[in-house]
Parts: structure tokens; sequence; C-alpha cells
């Protein structure tokens, strides 16, 4: 009989280390290609309308089959771990797939180059999602302790901001002198370094399963029945959505600012105070609901973006000050916003009596998807009715510029004010958590658990069988 695993903290330091490298690694291939592939679309002559339609599509389709890979993962079983198999096969294609993407013919065709776009970028983005649904998920098999994930994840959480703003300095300097290609391989070889040793090191100690086959009906009424689940992400999807910024940050650098280099010095000004700022956060969580910090992040933001848009960027010092403002807001959300689904895997097992956590995470990833889906169309489509020019080096009209600096500023504010307002129906606390993960793990009764919680969350349900696995 396995042995029970007590209470407390349990994963060792250089699994931790592992865990928030192998977020370093992923989001630095992100920063390359999910944050800049309009950039690369457009410098090969593909006009912004039809980019906005290529990443329309693609984007679309990848947050389909989040829904559908997590189904997959809840039910295929490994003879060995339930959540790493899936990263070590993930690994290579990622690695492939990014470096077909950006060997983008320039000289080909207009439809050979749409064709080439759009292949490559559905097949990296299936590939993505296949780390994408399990990293996130990870840690409720490494630990059973709530507060533990909590931590896990906000330190991967920081390593993967730190990778991406990392990603979005080194990219301009190093695009405008090795050109594209160059630059994919670069940042292929260094995200396969720092994600592979995670695939060695860590311990998936607390496998929950469920005795029998969760229907794919099942799962679907699942989701339906988790409140939470569905608030807290639709609220993260009306941030994200109108977060324009993220991928008009190259083009806001070389046209609005004349020089393709600030992109990177914006890049290290922002990077510098989450660095900073972004140690103290799982100490923060700690002593403080993470609810109420995220909260506070969108407020604070939503106040920045229609500051910044009326001061302008005529003034380099102030308009620098403010830019680096916004990604210390930025940043601290991205460590936080993902930090809340196990708490919803949680409430959703108390709540339908059933434990799936690839349904779970995929919800996560389907609406962060489907903004990025919209987002970087939604952008695409602005700057063009704006008048903005396809190809490396085209002037640009002034009602463009005027438009990137609409998407930069203006619209990521409103949009985290109506993100805020979703968010004030988000109900779920983290001490509340801890007794519905008792609960769900039969540590005490249902009893137990309805006399602490019923009176917020109502009855607990008959939970499923399942099977624990403990390392």
């Amino acid at each position: 009989m396995a042995k029970k695993l007590r209470e407390g903290y349990k994963v060792g330091g250089w699994e931790k280390n592992t865990y928030a490298m192998y977020f370093f690694g992923q989001n630095i291939i992100y920063a390359l290609v999910a944050l800049n592939v309009q950039s690369l679309f457009s410098d090969v002559g593909i006009t912004a309308a039809s980019v906005a339609a290529i990443l329309f599509v693609t984007k679309l389709w990848d947050a389909i089959n989040d829904p559908i890979i997590g189904v997959v993962i809840d039910k295929i079983r490994f003879k060995k771990g339930r959540f790493l198999p899936w990263l070590r096969i993930s690994l290579p294609f990622i690695a492939a797939t990014s470096l077909f993407l950006f060997a983008l013919p320039n000289g080909a065709s207009l439809g050979v180059k749409i064709f080439w776009a759009t292949l490559g970028y559905i097949l990296w983005d299936m590939s993505f999602t296949l780390c994408d649904v399990p990293i996130y998920i990870l840690p409720t098999s490494m630990t059973d302790h709530v507060k533990e994930r909590s931590g896990i994840l906000s330190f991967g959480r920081y390593i993967a901001v730190v990778g991406i703003m990392l990603g979005g300095i080194m990219l301009p300097m190093m695009q405008v002198r090795l050109g594209w290609f160059g630059t994919a391989i670069i940042f292929t070889v260094i995200s396969t370094v720092f994600m592979l040793p995670l695939l060695f090191s860590a311990r998936e100690r607390h496998i929950v399963r469920s005795e029998d086959a969760v229907s794919i009906k099942q799962m679907v009424a699942y989701v339906g029945k988790n409140k939470f689940l569905l608030i807290f992400y639709g609220a993260m999807f009306l941030s994200l959505v109108t977060n324009f910024a993220q991928t008009l940050n190259l083009f806001f650098a070389r046209y609005n600012l004349g020089n393709q280099d600030m992109a990177s010095i914006l890049g290290l000004l922002t990077i510098i105070p989450i660095i900073v700022v972004g140690v103290f956060i799982p100490a923060i969580i700690r002593k403080i609901d993470k609810y109420y910090l995220y909260f506070g992040i969108l407020a604070i933001s939503g106040v920045l973006g229609i500051v910044r848009y009326f001061v302008g960027y005529g003034n380099l010092a102030i308009f620098m000050v403010f830019a680096a403002l916004h990604g210390l807001m930025a940043g601290a959300a991205g460590i936080l916003v993902f930090m809340f689904t196990p708490d919803c895997l949680e409430y959703g097992t108390y709540h339908t009596g059933e434990r799936a956590e690839g349904v779970a995470v995929s919800v996560q990833t389907f609406f962060n998807k489907l903004s990025g889906s919209l987002s970087g169309p939604i952008a695409m489509l602005i700057v063009a009715v704006f008048g903005f020019v396809s190809g490396e080096g085209a002037a640009q009209p002034d009602s463009a510029l005027n438009g990137i600096w609409l998407c930069m500023t203006l619209f990521p504010g409103i949009g985290s004010f109506l993100a805020i307002f979703c968010l004030r129906f988000y109900k779920l606390r983290e001490k509340d958590v801890q007794i519905m993960s008792g609960y769900n793990k039969q540590e005490i009764s249902k009893e137990e658990a309805e006399r602490a919680l019923a009176d917020k969350y109502g009855p607990a349900a008959i939970i499923a069988k399942m099977s624990i696995s403990h390392d």
C-alpha cells in the first residue's frame, strides 16, 4: 500500500528550479512565435488584412483543439506519470515546427507564402498545446498541498514572465542583424536547453485518476457547473483580448519611435522592475489572497492605459516611466493569472464529484488562446483600417501611427476595467480551497466540509471513485 504523504512542503529546490526553467524556455519560444509572427508575415509582404485572416484561422483552430487535447490527456493513461510523458513528446515537435515556420521563403509567390504561414503556424500551435496543458497542471501531481502548488506555479510564472520579456529584448536587435531564420535558430536552441532538465528531474508524487473513464458528456457538464472557472477565465479573456500591445510592440518601436532597437530598450525597462518585484510575489500571496492582488493590478493597469494615451510619447522620459509601470503590472498579472486553475479544479471536484485536470487546464488555455486568436487579428485589422502599409521598412501615414498608439494604450486600459467588472463575481478564496482539497482527498467527511463551506458554495457532491497513487 502506498505511503500517505504528510501535509507540508515536499518538492525539492532543484525540481522547483527546473519547473521554472521549463517555463523560461517555453516562453522564450513563445516570445519568438506567438508575439512576433505577425511581424514576420508582414515583413515578407503579406498584407495586414491577410495576416489578420491567417492569425484568426490558425489561433481559432488552436483554441478549439485545446479542449480536445484536455480530454485526451484525461483519457490516455501512461504506465509512468500522467503529465510528464506529454512534455517529453511535445519538445521535439516545438523545435521542429518553430524552425519550419521561420523558414518562410521571402521570394515565393503570395499564395505560397500564405499557405506556408498558415500550415506552419497551425503545426506550431498544436505542438505547443501538447505542452501547455500538462505543464500548468503538473504541480497537482508534484504535491497535494495547495499553498505549495501556488508557490511552485508563482515561481514558474515569474520566470516565464522573465523569459518572455527577455525574449522581447533580444529579438528586435537580433532580427535586424541576423534576419528571422537566424534569430529562430538561436531562440529554438535556448528554449530546448532550458525546457529539457524538467523532463528528467520532476516527480509525479500524487497522481489522482478517476477509476472509471469520464465521458465527454460528463466533462462538458463539469465545465458548465464550474462557474468560477468560467468567470475567472472570462475576466482574463477580456483583459487579454484587448492587450494589443504584445502583438504591436515591434511595429511601435519601428514606426512610431523610428528605431527598432527601442523595442529592446523598452523591454529592458519593463523586465528590471518585474524581476525585482516578482521575487516577492510568492511571499505576498502567502499573506494575501491572490485574488485581491490580481484585482488591484487590473485596476492600476486600466488607469495607466488611459492616462498613457492622453500623455502621448512625445516626451521620451515620461513615456519610458509609464512604459515601465505598465510592464510591471503586465508582468505581475502574468505571474498570477494561471495560478487560479488549481483552485477552480478543487472547487469543480467539490461541486461535481468529478476530477478532470486536463479539462480544467484546457479551459484555461482555451480562453488564453481564444483571446490570442482574436487579439492579433483585431489589432492588425485596426491598423489596416488606419492605413498601415505592409513590407519591412515601409513608410507609415500618421493615421497608422495613431492606430498603433491606440492599440498600445487606450484599448488595453478599457479591457482591464471590463475584466474587473467580470472578476467581481469570482468568490473563490484560498482558505476555502484548502478545505475543499481535504474533502476531495477524502481526508475530512462530507459533513465537516459542508459545515465550513455550504453557506458560500452549496452542498458537497459525492466524490467519484478515485485512484490516488503516491510516490
